[in-house]
This record gives structure tokens, sequence and C-alpha cells, in this order.
């Protein structure tokens, strides 16, 4: 009986002593997934609004000593259309848009000045002129990451430019009047960043700066009664800054 008792006990401490071996499970910790990476790839409309400083410049064609130089800060909008790819971190794209102020003020010099008929003696004349709209399509080259675009951006540009004299004493009547489209070029940079999804769109914000040159352009008088010494030689240039808010799809 002694034996039977003293082998239980035995046993009993021996399967105690095998499970204290037995090594507790470990609890394994997953990694967190990695955070999402935003592509920049596909196609969008987008809306800006900002600010427009412009030069306007015109040398008379038989007067080449007068001039019909005005300087502007205005508020303009636009509307944009583009599509781009991205490959890696490298974003590819083209864009094009069309621009306008919003209102039609012309930017004004008064004679006898350097601006205005500064080689004649014609006092009492006000020199006006402004850029109605233009447009511009061309590439666009950016470096992505993740959320963040910056880019620059290149290409033609098309804008109509009007001129006008008028008598500055009232009645205010304007003797002479040009009209033309100017072709040019443009360059810019901005910075864009995904905010938000949107119905079935990303919400993308962001900041461009952008300049424009118009060629110089040849502008016949078309006024009521014309005149070939009005005719002038006009070129104009312009820079922006604008907010711009897109819609990709």
């Amino acid at each position: 009986m002694k034996v039977w008792i003293v082998s239980a006990v035995a046993a009993l401490m021996g399967s105690q002593a095998m499970a204290a071996d037995i090594s507790a499970p470990r609890m394994v910790t997953k990694a967190p997934p990695p955070a999402a990476v935003y592509n920049w790839t596909g196609f969008y409309t987008a809306t800006s609004v900002g600010g427009v400083w412009w030069d306007i410049d015109g040398q008379y064609a038989n007067f080449p000593n007068d001039f019909h130089h005005t300087e502007k800060s205005k508020a303009w909008y636009g509307s944009h259309v583009g599509a781009q790819y991205q490959w890696g971190n490298v974003v590819l794209g083209i864009e094009a848009s069309h621009s306008k102020p919003f209102s039609d003020d012309y930017g004004s010099s008064l004679s006898v000045s350097a601006d205005c008929l500064g080689g004649s003696a014609v006092a009492d004349r006000t020199c006006q002129s402004r850029i109605r709209d233009y447009w511009t399509v061309g590439g666009k080259l950016g470096f992505a990451f993740n959320n963040w675009l910056i880019y620059g951006t290149g290409g033609y540009a098309n804008g109509r430019i009007q001129t006008q004299t008028l008598i500055t004493s009232a009645p205010t009547t304007v003797t002479s009047f040009t009209s033309a489209r100017h072709p040019g070029w443009f360059a810019g940079v901005g910075v864009d960043v995904f905010i938000t999804k949107f119905l079935w769109s990303d919400l993308i914000f962001g900041v461009e700066y952008q300049h424009v040159e118009f060629d110089t352009k040849f502008h016949p008088d078309i006024s009521v009664s014309p005149s070939t010494s009005n005719d002038r030689n006009v070129s104009a240039a312009l820079d922006s800054v604008r907010a711009k808010f897109t819609f990709k799809y």
C-alpha cells in the first residue's frame, strides 16, 4: 500500500514539472497596414480665383516717339480641364484653361507723359488698355509626395488685348480704338494637396503662379472715325497668383 501511494505521488509531481517546462503560447502582434499612397492619375476639371497684374505697351507706328502704356491689377477667375498620369513619383499631364477678369475696367495713363503720347504735345488725352481674356494649353510635370504634388507648367497662350484713347475732359469722346488677339507663351509653378473624397471625385486644393508673355502685334485703329496716325504696335505681359479648386475623377 505504501509503495502504491509513493508511486502515485511521484507520478503527480513529475507531471507538474513537465507542465511547468511547457512554454506559454506567445501573443503574435501584427504590423499596422502601410499608409495609403495617393494616386494622381486621372481626368480633372478645376476653377481658379486670384489676382492678375498686367503691363501693356503700345508704340505708334507712324510716330515712334509716342507711346500708349498702361498697367493694372485686377481680380480674375478661370476654368481648367486636364488629364495626368503618375509613374512612381513623377506626374505628367496636359491642361487647357480660359481666364477672364471679374470686371472689364481699363488701365489708364494721362497725357502728356512718357506713358501717353509722350513725344507729342497733345494734352487732355487718356490712354487706356486692357486684356479681355486669355486661354492657354500646355504640359505639366510634377513630383508627388503621397497626397502632395509640386509641379511646373508651360505652353501656348492667346489673349485679346484692346486699347483706346479718350478726350479726358467732358464730354468724353473716344478718338481711337484697337482690338486684336495675340499669340504668346506661358510658364508657371504650383502646389496641390488632396483634401478628401467628394461624391464621385477627389477634391484637391492648390495655389499656382503663372507668367504670360504676349507677342507684339500691329493694331489698326477701328474706331468710328479711324485714322492711320493712331495705328500702333502693342505687346503685353501678365502675372497671376490664384487659388485652384480641382475635382479629379
